[in-house]
């Protein structure tokens, strides 16, 4: 069992260094992953809004602040095959897909870790790649692209709402279910992006995803054009407010 004590001492170590401790993260990522496999089966590839919305709720426990947010996505797509070269995956133009971003400026997206599965992408052999919790988001390497439209207002329609409502109902009661069951040492959840370092580290360790795709972070293959042209937006958007 994870007393609450231990609970609430990375509550506060997360409060105090600004940044949502390790062991939080693995909790929360564990208990959401597992409990989209359970309540949404195939088609979990398909609710990063339901993703959010149940790490934001688990959040919300500990008192930390985060925000829905929805956008264009960009991400290195590596192959199993070794005769097919990276290339650019995601979500952009008439696609969208959606994130949280915490208080302490991290931005969190756990069903980019099954984009593989995601119906657009099954069967091209595309590799997974790792969950993301990113603390510094000054510095990214160009394997991603986040591009965000806005904060998201929840207004769904009523059978989407009430879906909604019973997962987040279902993800804390997986929630209570892992305290109760386990152990410190048995909340494991990896891979997890949270900074340059991780991608070194895991790079280094042989991961297959960030082996493949580092074609692309040495190259100089553009972007789609879509994703130059919002990114070129949006940056002219932020010198402008800067100026005023």
């Amino acid at each position: 069992m994870i007393k609450r004590t231990f609970i609430k001492k990375q509550i506060e170590i997360s409060k105090r260094n600004k940044s949502t401790s390790p062991f939080l993260r693995r909790l929360i990522l564990l208990v959401v992953d597992r409990s989209l496999k359970l309540h949404y089966g195939d088609s979990y590839s398909m609710k990063c809004l339901q993703s959010s919305v149940a790490i934001r709720s688990i959040l919300d426990m500990y008192k930390i602040k985060s925000r829905e947010y929805v956008g264009a996505l960009c991400v290195s797509q590596a192959f199993e095959r070794n005769d097919k070269l990276p290339n650019w995956n995601g979500f952009w133009d008439k696609d969208h897909h959606v994130w949280l971003h915490t208080e302490y400026g991290e931005l969190v997206d756990l069903t980019i870790n099954a984009l593989h599965l995601h119906p657009a992408s099954k069967g091209s052999d595309q590799l997974p790649v790792p969950a993301v919790w990113w603390g510094d988001v000054e510095h990214w390497p160009k394997l991603l692209k986040y591009l965000p439209d806005a904060a998201i207002k929840l207004e769904l329609p009523e059978e989407e709402q009430k879906d909604l409502e019973a997962f987040t109902r279902f993800v804390k009661k997986e929630y209570e279910s892992v305290l109760q069951g386990s152990s410190v040492n048995d909340i494991k959840y990896e891979p997890i992006l949270h900074g340059v370092q991780s991608c070194n580290e895991l790079h280094a360790s042989g991961n297959q995803w960030l082996v493949k795709s580092y074609i692309l972070q040495e190259s100089n293959m553009p972007y789609p054009e879509w994703i130059q042209n919002r990114h070129n937006q949006l940056m002219t958007e932020y010198a402008n407010k800067t100026k005023t």
